[in-house]
């Protein structure tokens, strides 16, 4: 596959008691914007429960070779498990930018994955 294609391809990965991958890649349209479909896909992989509070993190790789979707994916990981939370993260196949939707009953549970974003940039 060239660039333009992995960047027009999306994976979706959802956590809650376990890991699931959507089964799947979606290509996005030449005309699409990449990072509102991200949101949306990330969005429509979660559940929307009323009280929780969900936050969405979007990161764009600066440089060659960052690991963006890793970094979200090691940080949604870390608090997975229990009814309680739910994380999905919607990642282009190149890289290149990725969305991470964080859901949790308790507001501490997605604040700890803000505070490791942000951690994780230094």
């Amino acid at each position: 596959m060239i660039d333009a294609v992995l960047s027009r391809s999306v994976r979706v990965r959802s956590y809650r008691e376990d890991i699931r991958d959507a089964g799947r890649t979606f290509r996005l349209s030449a005309d699409a914007d990449i990072r509102a479909a991200l949101k949306r896909a990330a969005l429509a992989a979660i559940p929307k429960v009323e009280g929780w509070t969900l936050h969405v993190f979007t990161v764009v790789r600066t440089a060659e070779g960052e690991r963006v979707a890793a970094v979200l994916d090691r940080l949604a990981r870390r608090e997975m498990g229990g009814p309680e939370f739910a994380a999905a993260l919607a990642a282009t196949l190149d890289g290149g930018s990725a969305v991470l939707a964080v859901a949790a009953r308790d507001a501490t549970r997605v604040e700890r994955v803000r505070s490791g974003l942000g951690g994780a940039a230094r």
